[in-house]
């Protein structure tokens, strides 16, 4: 299943958008064994969507739990980034 990000908020902006976003995966995760994360749009995203929309899954399900069910697509190196450094520190904060 593809979830474009736009296709539910405005803007990937907030932490509000994120929790948004975050709650539709969750949905997705439920009836599929991978989502696939669309950027399609959005030119960049600060770490406070990121740690709303997908640190809380780090939690739930691993980082490498979320890695075999999520997949991101149309980002740009920002957003890659944004995504795996967010994804690093919440993972090494777990560990500790």
């Amino acid at each position: 299943m593809v979830v474009r990000a736009l296709d539910h908020v405005r803007q990937c902006y907030s932490s509000t958008d994120g929790a948004i976003i975050a709650d539709v995966l969750r949905d997705s995760f439920a009836r599929d064994r991978v989502v696939t994360l669309s950027f399609d749009g959005v030119s960049d995203v600060p770490s406070s969507f990121i740690n709303a929309c997908l640190v809380p899954f780090v939690d739930e399900f691993s980082l490498d739990g979320l890695k075999r069910r999520l997949t991101v697509t149309d980002a740009t190196k920002q957003i890659a980034d944004m995504v795996r450094r967010c994804l690093s520190n919440a993972n090494i904060a777990k560990a500790a």
